[in-house]
């Protein structure tokens, strides 16, 4: 079993450290490998208690026994690969994994929604916010932009349970995007998150759950790159079934 498995199989016995020596173990596989339970302690800025306790939490005996669950799924991982080829074959998988995934819930979400908003956590997620935007513009549906956290407390008091809001996200962990969306969450407001780790506690709030798979790249030259493209790839698809969704309905309206 992945450590990804094990994360999602536990996630309901993970507090807020445990959570964090998660994301800092994802964005740091091959590097937590050669870390001892007082390193990564340090790192994370946690005690090595802590550590050991979220080892446990996952099921296993230990810390040792978690360094071996990442080095064998970093194996699996191939992190020899080249830039070009990490990236290329991200994509193409990516590609093949959306395919396959049923958006009927998400497409009728935002069909009979009221009112659409989008809130980006940072710039590279205000930028994916701005194409969701434009590219829903062409369907005639307008996704209004939350362009930063101080407009956050305003836009609470105007959405409501017949609006939707899709929350984008890097790590899902953002605080400010977590208590925002507890508090739509509460008045019922559905949520879509788009968020680059599979479980976090945007994704647990969240009515639907969207997935990027994000290619870390090496850059000798500064810091590392992330790749975006999925990000555009996983809106094209919405966008075109959300048309599919429509033209189906257009037909049997007709007979």
């Amino acid at each position: 079993m992945r450590l990804e498995e094990l994360i999602s199989k536990n996630y309901n016995q993970l507090n807020e450290n445990d959570l964090y020596i998660w994301q800092y173990i994802s964005a740091h596989r091959k590097e937590c490998e050669k870390l001892s339970i007082d390193e990564l302690a340090s790192r994370c800025h946690v005690s090595r208690t802590t550590v050991l306790r979220f080892s446990k939490r996952l099921g296993l005996k230990g810390y040792a026994e978690l360094k071996v669950y990442l080095r064998i799924d970093n194996q699996n991982y191939q992190y020899k690969q080249t830039g070009v080829e990490l990236v290329y074959e991200r994509y193409q998988a990516y590609i093949k994994d959306i395919k396959k995934r049923d958006m009927t819930r998400v497409i009728e979400v935002i069909a009979n929604a009221k009112n659409t908003y989008a809130y980006g956590t940072g710039s590279i997620q205000n930028n994916v916010a701005a194409e969701l935007k434009r590219s829903f513009l062409i369907v005639n549906k307008m996704f209004f932009t939350i362009q930063s956290t101080n407009e956050t407390n305003a836009f609470e008091e105007i959405i409501t349970d017949q609006d939707l809001i899709v929350i984008i996200s890097y790590s899902g962990e953002n605080e400010q995007a977590v208590q925002f969306a507890k508090k739509l969450k509460m008045k019922g407001v559905p949520i879509i998150s788009i968020t680059a780790t599979q479980n976090n506690t945007l994704s647990h709030l969240a009515d639907e759950a969207l997935y990027v798979d994000v290619p870390n790249i090496v850059n000798p030259l500064g810091p590392r790159y992330e790749g975006l493209v999925n990000y555009f790839i996983l809106i094209d698809f919405i966008l075109v079934k959300y048309m599919d969704y429509y033209e189906r309905k257009m037909n049997s309206d007709i007979r």
